[in-house]
């Protein structure tokens, strides 16, 4: 574990981003997944504003420039959602200390968010899909300027397969059924789907609220070109595994008719959209299974069967606020 108070450490940060550093806020909880990071740490200077500090094993570091430089294009081109991370006096947003690269950025705190209760919040809903609509706004003209790998949750979910098939033979099986269901109609279309810049992990854990507003979306290390419906079919995702009643409650459905009213979303993302929900929950039991997390496959076992057993219903709910 890092010592953030080692005081070379702490002059080098200063001198770094030209902070006068006063304390650390050891007492401060940070939304957003501990994972992504091998330490992170609240400080606050002497005019008692407060960043965020985060250390990356040096694997990561081209990885964590291309995400800055994503948010910082967003921010500059007018997605104010959005915390951008603050470059160094040599213009680096990932400066090396010690063998590992560090990220600064400002820190914001929000709202608790009540779990399951804010699944009947419209406000949550539609605040969410503005957000989205202003980033595929403010994306525009991106790729001339950041190159991103192109994401396929197709292959992904053959991959996983694959590995499972060797590796845990028992859960291949159990979740074969519905690989079966996707390759019926998904799968072939997969590949003519729409592509966008998207964050890649857009679910209401990664948003800081303000009561019903959001104050940012943060952990954007999965963004990049993927599917224009993968933001949004992840986001509903995972509102449903919260509780599958969700699907049609106040915040997703709100959330859905706001989308409709543009063009963020393709008519064939709309058209396989309830599909790509499920297919993405492959992502999540990657997840539990690398955690050893039985409780969660289990949970999420019992939520891809509600979806393909009630497809045609929860199509018909997504497609009626159309």
């Amino acid at each position: 574990m890092l010592d953030w108070s080692n005081t070379a450490l702490r002059q080098w940060i200063c001198d770094q981003w030209q902070m006068d550093i006063h304390c650390i806020r050891q007492d401060i909880d940070i939304q957003g997944s501990p994972e992504r990071a091998l330490s992170r740490i609240v400080m606050a200077d002497t005019q008692d504003r407060q960043f965020l500090v985060e250390q990356f094993d040096p694997g990561k570091q081209a990885l964590r420039d291309r995400v800055a430089r994503a948010v910082d294009f967003l921010f500059t081109h007018g997605l104010t959602r959005v915390v951008p991370y603050r470059k160094t006096v040599r213009g680096e947003f990932l400066p090396i200390f010690n063998g590992a690269c560090f990220q600064v950025s400002q820190f914001l705190d929000g709202t608790l968010l009540k779990r399951p209760d804010y699944l009947s919040s419209a406000a949550m809903g539609q605040n969410t899909a503005r957000f989205l609509i202003k980033m595929a706004e403010t994306a525009t003209g991106m790729e001339k300027h950041l190159s991103f790998p192109r994401f396929s949750i197709k292959t992904y979910i053959h991959e996983l397969f694959k590995t499972m098939k060797i590796h845990d033979p028992p859960v291949y099986d159990r979740f074969l059924p519905v690989l079966d269901f996707l390759e019926a109609e998904f799968m072939p279309a997969h590949d003519h789907l729409a592509l966008a810049f998207c964050h890649g992990d857009l679910h209401p854990l990664n948003i800081i609220w303000d009561k019903d507003e959001i104050r940012a979306v943060i952990d954007w290390e999965f963004a990049g070109i993927k599917p224009d419906l993968y933001d949004a079919a992840n986001f509903v995702g995972c509102a449903g595994i919260e509780n599958p009643n969700g699907l049609g409650m106040d915040m997703v459905m709100t959330f859905l008719a706001k989308l409709h009213q543009t063009d963020v979303i393709s008519e064939m993302g709309w058209r396989f959209f309830p599909e790509y929900v499920l297919a993405l929950r492959f992502a999540w039991l990657s997840e539990w299974l690398r955690k050893k997390d039985h409780e969660m496959i289990d949970l999420e076992h019992a939520f891809m069967r509600i979806l393909v057993d009630h497809m045609p219903e929860i199509r018909h709910a997504f497609d009626r606020v159309a």
